[in-house]
């Protein structure tokens, strides 16, 4: 009876191991998304011809990166960068 607990108890222990092991690494590719996006509107604000278009562009560039320094705070000390 006590070996089946145990068992049962490192099975759980190991699956919460890999859970964690998988939101950590969500975080790091969370902050890359917000990054990926924030260069992608970059871009667009300096190819904008029209001064509507950038002025949208510039917003969209400080929201991502609004979000970036959101979740790296957040997420500080948690997560697992990978490039």
């Amino acid at each position: 009876v006590y070996s089946v607990n145990w068992l049962k108890a490192k099975a759980r222990w190991e699956r919460w191991e890999e859970e964690l092991n998988l939101v950590q690494h969500e975080m790091g590719w969370t902050v890359g998304w917000f990054r990926h996006k924030m260069g992608e509107w970059e871009k667009r604000y300096q190819e904008a011809t029209k001064l509507g278009h950038q002025a949208y562009a510039q917003r969209q560039v400080l929201l991502w990166e609004r979000f970036v320094l959101n979740v790296e705070n957040s997420f500080k000390d948690k997560m697992i960068i990978v490039f």
